[in-house]
């Protein structure tokens, strides 16, 4: 009598499966789940094979993005203009920068700098008073029209023409517009610089010329002699 086999069917006479065969590792019952999780491509319900992906980021108004460009630019625009008036401004200016001014009344347009070999470039400050009630030199017997400004920033700048002699002007003997070169033949002249004299402030220079009117400046001594039409 042999030997029992040691791999043998276990008692009650039933051979084992071996490794490897169907039943063992193979496709579990249709609907019960396996030892190792479905088999692949098959999934429990409400579940995919990779994690979700993330929701997309909410896309960007491209007008937005335009109108916020331009909204940008509207501002850098306005701090330069604002940077240009500023430089512009009378407050800016000094003793021998030119200017341009179109009426000498309180509600008329500011006087703005202007490089004095501009044809608009009408009047040259003689001097800058610190506050607006100081009185220019020479006093009411000067010649000097006179741009005043008060408040937080308060100051007066003398006027003086800025002309030399041969030059023509329209409105010069107007009370509040502001001086114009014209050609000497233009019909609308009403003064004509005849004589100019820079180093001396005093009338009598103009005796013995057409001049109907002088204006005297103290401060820088100049003398100009102005034929009108009267």
């Amino acid at each position: 009598m042999g030997q029992p086999d040691p791999y043998g069917p276990p008692p009650g006479g039933q051979p084992q499966q071996p490794y490897g065969q169907p039943g063992q590792f193979g496709t579990p019952p249709q609907g019960q789940p396996g030892q190792y999780g479905p088999p692949p491509g098959q999934f429990p319900p409400g579940q995919q094979g990779f994690p979700p992906a993330p929701p997309a980021p909410p896309k960007r108004s491209k007008a937005r993005l335009i109108l916020g460009g331009v909204g940008a630019l509207v501002v850098i625009a306005i701090v330069v203009v604002g940077i240009i008036s500023f430089m512009k401004s009378p407050a800016t200016s000094n003793a021998g920068d030119c200017l341009s001014i179109t009426e000498f009344t309180q509600g008329g347009d500011d006087p703005v700098k202007a490089d004095c070999n501009d044809p608009k470039a009408n009047v040259k400050i003689a001097k800058k008073l610190e506050t607006a009630s100081e009185a220019c030199p020479g006093g009411s017997d000067a010649g000097y029209d006179t741009y005043s400004v008060t408040g937080r920033s308060s100051y007066k700048l003398c006027l003086m023409i800025n002309a030399k002699q041969g030059d023509c002007l329209t409105n010069f003997t107007s009370q509040t517009k502001g001086y114009l070169k014209v050609p000497c033949t233009d019909p609308s002249k009403d003064g004509e610089l005849v004589k100019v004299v820079t180093g001396q402030a005093d009338k009598s220079v103009c005796e013995g010329t057409d001049a109907t009117r002088v204006a005297v400046y103290p401060e820088p001594a100049t003398t100009m002699c102005v034929k009108t039409n009267e």
